[in-house]
């Protein structure tokens, strides 16, 4: 104990002279006891195991220890439980005092080890496992803390709150089927139990059974109704597009609650996604009525207004928010307004008042941009992204995608180049970025890097719908990976069902897999969906042509030379309806 006071000196006077008589009938004061190492937690291997053990001793240096730890003096405590292990080996509560003490002081691979010790010793004490258990957890040991939760329930069976720990763990590592009968054995003892089912419920997200996770949803709300648990339905419902039945939830806390901001925000938005703009301006109309932050509901009316082209209505009111309070929101809508309303000068006035730090500042460099390209003042929006990039606390991935587009509407594609490979320097795993660059890379004819970034882009992000139909329409093209490129179409057409672009892509695999009446029907139906598009036309006449219905094939290619600006193609469509004479 050297370099510090002693435990004697230390100790509070009253609590001496409380213990000096039993000291005196025990002799604990006369033994000399020394220091241990919590590296070396089994303190029975310190102390002589045919020893009679002392308890007055024991709890004499626990309580000190109590005391120090009270008033956080932890080193200290840490050496007084010590002692009191020296005095009795097998002194229950200053072993489990201990790991949670080292705990405190940071040290919880020792106090792991201490539980171990401890653990082996007493293979039946289940709260030391339950600790033991958590720390594994901490450290990332996920099949340490199931090992003892699975010796847990083997000791207590009944532990509810065992088996959910260890149906969640088994989730984590992707066991869904072993997690969801741990935890079923729950319901065979209450079927109603609320934290069962959510378990179940959780269980089955995790594991895509989208069917039975609304199932015990569904069986839990009547049974233990709640907002957080609609709020958690809510989600859970709108990630499938369920927007009627986010709204009926919503609607419930209303019912209930009807000034619960959350609820209403969340119908709000349920609203929108299902296209009832004016119920959702109803539904904003009446939280400002007892919203404490009636800027903010102001500013979410506005972009409903915007959004159903209520431009005059969203004006007015961003306007007014404007003379109240400056507000960054306001300023980018009222920006959107006037370019709307072709007021580009009007509309840069207020993009230049969002500053650095704002949450649109982003959206606020991309219009500029926009803007400035379209007033052809291209130099100015690039002087502007280019003192961005060069700020490390300001770039951003956006402002490569946006000089280089610049560069490209230039053509200088090489600078565009430049701008996009630092970019991705950078970010390298950035999908906009890398999105550009393939674009790019086409367009210079480099269609094998362009393939290559493009799949980097379904790693990353595997629905990509766009560059899922690059690499399927690109493959049909080159007449390769054919049954690859039908599997990407096929995804991404789940995607976005109703898309003429991807539809021809589509219909150009089938063609070039030879089963020219899929081919035709796939192709009719871009043509219904994009009947402006001169490629679906050329296209629809090759496959008119490879059935053998040449007239027809001659006119979709006229309605496709009609189409065509670039005279190359013109000629090349002419050509077509000459051969096929």
């Amino acid at each position: 104990m050297s370099g510090r006071k002693s435990l004697t000196s230390s100790f509070p006077f009253l609590i001496l002279i409380i213990f000096t008589l039993q000291l005196l009938l025990t002799s604990c004061a006369d033994k000399t006891v020394s220091s241990v190492s919590a590296t070396s937690p089994v303190a029975s291997s310190v102390a002589a195991t045919d020893e009679k053990r002392d308890l007055s001793c024991s709890y004499f240096y626990f309580l000190w220890g109590t005391h120090a730890e009270s008033n956080k003096k932890y080193s200290e405590a840490q050496e007084a439980y010590e002692k009191a292990l020296i005095c009795d080996p097998d002194a229950d509560y200053v072993l489990k005092k201990l790991p949670i003490l080292l705990l405190k002081m940071g040290k919880q691979h020792t106090a792991a080890q201490w539980l171990r010790d401890a653990i082996e010793k007493n293979p039946n004490d289940i709260d030391s496992q339950l600790l033991l258990a958590r720390l594994d957890v901490n450290f990332g040991d996920l099949d340490g803390a199931i090992k003892i939760y699975e010796k847990i329930l083997e000791l207590a069976p009944d532990n509810t709150t065992v088996r959910l720990r260890l149906g969640y763990l088994y989730s984590q590592q992707g066991r869904y089927k072993e997690g969801e009968e741990t935890i079923k054995v729950l319901l065979l003892k209450d079927p109603d139990s609320y934290f069962a089912l959510l378990y179940l419920a959780r269980l089955a997200v995790q594991s895509a059974d989208y069917e039975s996770a609304a199932a015990f949803y569904e069986k839990i709300l009547p049974l233990h109704w709640s907002p957080e648990l609609v709020f958690e339905m809510a989600e859970f419902y709108g990630k499938s597009d369920q927007y009627k039945r986010v709204e009926e939830l919503y609607a419930s806390v209303l019912k209930k609650e009807p000034e619960n901001e959350q609820a209403a925000l969340g119908r709000v938005h349920a609203l929108l996604l299902s296209d009832q703009g004016k119920e959702a301006l109803e539904e904003l109309s009446r939280i400002r009525r007892f919203s404490k932050n009636t800027t903010n509901i102001d500013l979410i009316t506005s972009r409903v207004l915007i959004r159903m082209r209520k431009f005059n209505k969203a004006n007015t009111l961003l306007e007014k928010v404007l003379a109240r309070e400056e507000s960054s929101a306001a300023r980018y809508m009222l920006a959107v307004i006037r370019y709307e309303a072709n007021k580009k000068e009007a509309a840069l006035a207020h993009l230049r008042k969002i500053t650095h730090g704002d949450v649109e500042f982003e959206d606020s460099i991309a219009l500029r941009t926009r803007i400035l390209s379209e007033l052809n003042r291209a130099p100015e929006a690039m002087i502007v992204l280019q003192k961005l990039i060069d700020k490390s606390d300001r770039r951003q991935p956006q402002y490569y995608v946006l000089l280089a587009g610049l560069y490209v509407n230039s053509k200088e594609t090489v600078a565009a180049n430049e701008i996009l490979t630092k970019g991705i320097e950078l970010y390298p795993d950035n999908v906009p970025l890398l999105f550009a660059y393939g674009l790019l890379l086409e367009q210079e004819k480099k269609q094998d890097e362009a393939i290559a970034s493009m799949q980097k882009i379904v790693a990353l992000q595997p629905d990509h719908v766009e560059a899922l139909n690059y690499l399927g329409y690109t493959w049909a093209e080159n007449n390769v990976h054919l049954e690859k490129a039908l599997e990407y179409i096929h995804k991404a057409l789940s995607l976005k069902p109703d898309n003429g672009f991807i539809l021809d892509s589509l219909g150009w695999v089938y063609f070039r897999m030879g089963d020219l009446e899929k081919a035709r029907v796939e192709m009719e139906h871009a043509i219904a969906l994009e009947p402006g598009d001169p490629n679906i036309h050329e296209h629809l006449g090759d496959i008119y042509l490879a059935s053998g219905q040449k007239e027809k094939a001659r006119n979709a290619w006229r309605k496709a030379k009609e189409l065509f600006k670039e005279e190359e193609k013109k000629e090349r469509m002419q050509q077509k309806i000459d051969e096929s004479r």
